[in-house]
Parts: C-alpha cells; sequence; structure tokens
C-alpha cells in the first residue's frame, strides 16, 4: 500500500492566512511622549541600542496574541532589521519570534515618497508578486507619503493588502488594531 502523500494547504486556509508586515518607529515606538500620554496610555520605557523606545504593552500582546490564534505570520520591516530579533523582541516581551526582511543599504526611510526607489517598497512589491495569492497587511508609518500609498493603492485590490499608515507621534492605536483584526478574519457574509 502506497504511502499518503501530504495534502497540500487547503484553498480555505490559504485564503484566510495573511502576513503582517510591521515597522517599528512610529509604529510599536513613538516618542518623544510626554508624562500624561505615558500614564493615560498605559506607555513603557525601554533602552535598545542606542535609543530610548516608548511603546504600549496592549499593542505588543495584540501581536503575540494574534500568530497564536489566527493564521498570521509577521515579518520585521523596518530599519532595525536584525537588531528587531535580537534586542526588541526580548525586551518587548514578545513570547513570538518574527523573520526579518533586512534594510539593503544605509537609505534608510530617505525614499519613503519613491515606490521605486524606497528599500521597503521594493521589499513588499516583490513579496507580493512572489506571493501571488497571498494576503498582507504593510503597517508603517512612512505611508503617509503620498506618491508610495497611491501606488499601492492603485496596484493592489485592498481585499490582498491593507496599508496602515500611524501618525509617528502616536503610533499604532485601537483602532489601527482592529483593521488589522477585521482584515486577518472579515466576518463572513451569510
Amino acid at each position: 500500500m502506497a504511502a499518503a502523500s501530504a495534502s497540500p494547504t487547503p484553498a480555505r486556509r490559504q485564503a484566510r492566512h495573511v502576513t503582517v508586515f510591521l515597522d517599528v518607529d512610529g509604529v510599536l515606538n513613538s516618542y518623544p511622549v510626554p508624562k500624561l500620554r505615558i500614564m493615560t496610555e498605559g506607555r513603557k520605557k525601554l533602552q535598545a541600542w542606542h535609543y530610548e523606545l516608548h511603546y504600549k504593552p496592549a499593542v505588543i500582546a495584540f501581536f503575540d496574541r494574534l500568530v497564536e490564534t489566527h493564521d498570521v505570520d509577521i515579518v520585521w520591516l523596518s530599519t532595525w532589521s536584525e537588531r528587531c530579533k535580537t534586542e526588541l523582541e526580548p525586551k518587548f516581551g514578545l513570547r513570538n519570534s518574527f523573520e526579518v526582511i533586512e534594510m539593503p543599504d544605509a537609505s534608510h526611510n530617505r525614499y519613503a515618497n519613491d515606490p521605486h526607489l524606497w528599500w521597503k517598497a521594493r521589499a513588499m512589491e516583490d513579496w507580493l508578486e512572489t506571493h501571488e495569492y497571498a494576503r498582507a497587511v504593510w503597517i508603517d508609518d512612512d505611508l503617509a507619503a503620498p506618491a508610495t500609498r497611491d501606488y499601492f493603492v492603485d496596484h493592489y485590490p485592498p481585499d490582498r493588502l491593507k496599508l496602515i499608515a500611524p501618525e509617528f507621534a502616536q503610533g499604532l492605536t485601537k483602532a489601527h488594531l482592529r483593521e488589522i483584526r477585521k482584515f486577518a478574519y472579515p466576518k463572513e457574509n451569510a
């Protein structure tokens, strides 16, 4: 009797899977944060590399729960590159470790308003082209740059790519987290 071959990923599961591309500064970290906001938002501070970061533990917990309870992967897409794994994950207290797309040069976010030059835009476009039917959420405060945002809105349907551009001084809000959850698990229409 022949051994059963591994079955391919079911189409329904494949359609529900989401990859979240996550930036750090202006998304998880917003700085400076006045003391009143630190208290009212329940923010914490940490020292990583040569910087002080201000973050919301509830946002960090959201991403841990998201990958543990949904069919979601998270990929760091940040100028922090490998430091996301070596410094930020342990200091944020993340229970999960995520893949990293490394910054290929020293351009940082210099070309954020040019989707053909910005390294993050090129990385996203490469991923979207090689994962033809995959869905993604891209979270980066620099997505507020009109040319880049317009380019991705014009080239990818909203049910395939969700763009979230938090305000740098605020970072991710509860409303953003609801958008991410809704995109990852949209309600089934009856």
